[in-house]
């Protein structure tokens, strides 16, 4: 069974850090969200405190640093926020989510395409 993440808003911020790039040192972490976030170091290294506690990222000691690097899985982590927020929102429903998205944004042709694209290829699946 897969493993239930429960990732917060804050802690996806540091992993997709890991995520484009790892290992990576707090300092760096720190740098790469300091502009979107305003965090200080203390802030990443709760983050971080937080999702080795998750067991969604380990450490290594390297010298008289420390290397970060994910364990969840990216893919993973998406798939069950999206399953969560389809649950929680939409009550399971995709086209419910899917009539909300093209009142509130719309959708333009070509994603029109790649849903219709799609249909056609979950249709033949069944």
């Amino acid at each position: 069974m897969e493993k239930a993440w429960k990732i917060s808003d804050s802690e996806w911020l540091v992993l997709r850090c890991l995520w484009k790039k790892s290992p990576l040192r707090l300092k760096e972490i720190t740098a790469m969200l300091r502009e979107e976030t305003g965090w200080t170091s203390n802030m990443v290294r709760a983050m971080i405190v937080r999702l080795q506690e998750k067991e969604a990222i380990r450490v290594e000691r390297t010298g008289h640093s420390y290397n970060y690097y994910p364990i969840a899985d990216e893919a993973a982590c998406v798939k069950q926020e999206t399953e969560s927020f389809l649950d929680r929102v939409f009550e399971s429903s995709l086209s419910r989510l899917f009539a909300t998205l093209a009142d509130t944004r719309g959708i333009s042709d070509r994603e029109l395409e790649e849903l219709e694209d799609l249909i056609r290829k979950l249709k033949k699946e069944e």
